[in-house]
């Protein structure tokens, strides 16, 4: 080997070799220092992308986690406000299976519908109000989507129905009002029923007494003239009668014991009838119709109405005229307004004429617990649009009744048919939902456990290739050390070979 200054190759060989061992020295510290093996695409390609791919599962997954855990809290919101309207349902039941005893009063039956009605309207209000990170989980049919993969179509459907009154049929639940099938009743007929022709015998009574011409008066009927009212007998023979009237506007004549037989037979003289002179009717299907009273035309084109009294009144132009309400055998309802009655000026309003009584089709009937209703079958009515007023009947001594009295302003419907199969139809349809909803939450908490265990695997496979192992890297740092300190002793040595050749220069 030739003896040259200059060039040290020697040197050159130690700077290289010092130069890699510094590289390593670095390589270790920065591993062990960020624990990762690949910091950067150099240290491993691709390592590099294999660990990104993974980054970005896990990520998603642990994304997809926090969104199953979502779902739980949505399907846990909605299942709460389900059983809150379930116990609402069990109360309105037990409510119903408390109406369905034939104990209960008609004043009972609207309290415990009153109840129901407000039942029913807290339903509807949890339907409208109940939310979800301001998603409404009852107001309307929806499917929400949750996301619970890392990847495209890795979803988990919430089916949520709306739930309220009407959804669960129950918008037009009653318990008040007639239940099974209605029964017509037959109205005993009295003198202020719509029918017209003479009064009958059964309108004339005698005085306390006998009298020899009572069987003759029996078959007689009542007439007028100026004189006055007189019984016209079979045989052609005038007694002298008086006439009145009661609260309901029946008409009773009446005969003295000791009436003699008009010596001269009256002139002049009409049929008396439900229809004149002694009450002006009003009739639902053909209306109000009015004679022989002063203010008949003005009754005629009147309306119906009451007063916060429940009192009934024809209101006309110049006033209201004190009626009598009362249906007739036939179902046909009838107000009677006296003959002499006066106009006077009662606490009516323009908006009791939404209480107006003016119904074609009005009839007296009685449900299966024996409560008597006005049934009011309007044109275009439905079984479900049929309105019913609970009704105050009298009867005569043979029990029939004689008149019917309601408060127009307090419709019912009919009593819901079969009300205990309707709730628990909708019981059921609560408790799908509510079955539906465990099921999914259970399916979320097993969607959970499997991502948090692929999140587990996919963590470990990553730092695998991801992360720096320090036993290898601390022995790497402690061999590169000593590589640096040796490389740097022999450099000096090397760098001083040349000073050998300059001794042959001496």
């Amino acid at each position: 080997m030739a003896q040259v200054i200059n060039t040290n190759s020697i040197s050159l060989m130690a700077q290289n070799n010092l130069n890699k061992s510094q590289s390593a020295l670095g390589t270790a510290i920065e591993r062990l220092s960020s624990g990762l093996r690949i910091n950067s695409a150099k240290d491993d390609a691709a390592g590099q992308a294999i660990s990104n791919r993974f980054t970005s599962n896990i990520n998603g997954l642990t994304q997809a986690s926090r969104n199953a855990n979502d779902g739980i809290s949505l399907a846990q919101t909605t299942e709460g406000a389900l059983d809150e309207i379930n116990d609402n349902l069990q109360a309105i039941r037990t409510l119903t299976v408390q109406s369905q005893t034939g104990t209960n009063s008609t004043s009972d039956l609207q309290s415990i519908q009153d109840e129901v009605t407000q039942r029913l309207a807290e339903i509807d209000r949890i339907s409208q109000q109940t939310d979800f990170n301001g998603v409404k989980v009852l107001s309307t049919d929806k499917s929400l989507s949750i996301q619970v993969g890392a990847n495209d179509g890795e979803t988990i459907s919430i089916d949520l129905k709306k739930i309220d009154s009407n959804s669960l049929k129950l918008g037009t639940f009653n318990v008040n009002g007639p239940t099974g099938t209605q029964t017509g009743v037959t109205v005993a007929p009295t003198t202020n029923v719509a029918a017209t022709g003479s009064v009958s015998v059964s309108s004339v009574t005698l005085s306390a007494g006998t009298n020899d011409a009572k069987a003759d008066i029996e078959a007689g009927s009542l007439v007028k003239n100026d004189d006055g009212y007189f019984v016209k007998t079979s045989d052609g023979d005038y007694y002298a009668a008086t006439v009145s009237t009661d609260g309901t506007g029946k008409l009773t004549a009446t005969v003295a014991d000791d009436a003699e037989v008009e010596a001269a037979a009256p002139t002049d003289t009409t049929a008396v009838t439900t229809g004149s002179a002694i009450a002006t009717t009003y009739d639902s299907a053909t209306g109000i119709t009015a004679t022989g009273n002063a203010d008949a035309a003005d009754i005629a084109a009147g309306t119906l109405v009451k007063d916060d009294n429940n009192n009934y009144y024809v209101k006309t132009d110049k006033g209201a005229y004190s009626a009598t309400v009362s249906i007739a055998d036939d179902g046909t309802l009838t107000a009677t307004v006296a003959a002499d009655a006066k106009a006077t000026t009662p606490g009516i309003t323009d908006s009791n004429t939404a209480s107006t009584v003016d119904s074609a089709k009005t009839s007296l009937v009685q449900d299966k617990n024996g409560h008597y209703f006005i049934k009011d079958e309007t044109a275009g009515s439905t079984d479900a649009t049929v309105k019913y007023y609970a009704a105050k009947v009298t009867t005569d001594d043979d029990g029939n009744v004689t008149a019917a009295s309601y408060d127009s302003s307090k419709a019912l419907t009919a009593a819901t048919s079969d009300p205990l199969a309707t709730l628990d139809d909708a019981l059921s349809t609560v408790d799908t939902m509510r079955s539906n909803l465990g099921a999914v939450q259970n399916r979320f908490e097993s969607t959970i456990n499997n991502l948090t265990s692929s999140t587990s695997n996919l963590s470990e496979a990553q730092s695998r290739i991801q992360d720096a192992d320090y036993a290898t890297e601390v022995s790497n740092m402690s061999k590169a050390q000593i590589l640096q300190q040796a490389g740097t002793s022999v450099l000096a040595q090397a760098n001083q070979v040349p000073q050998t050749v300059l001794s042959l220069l001496q």
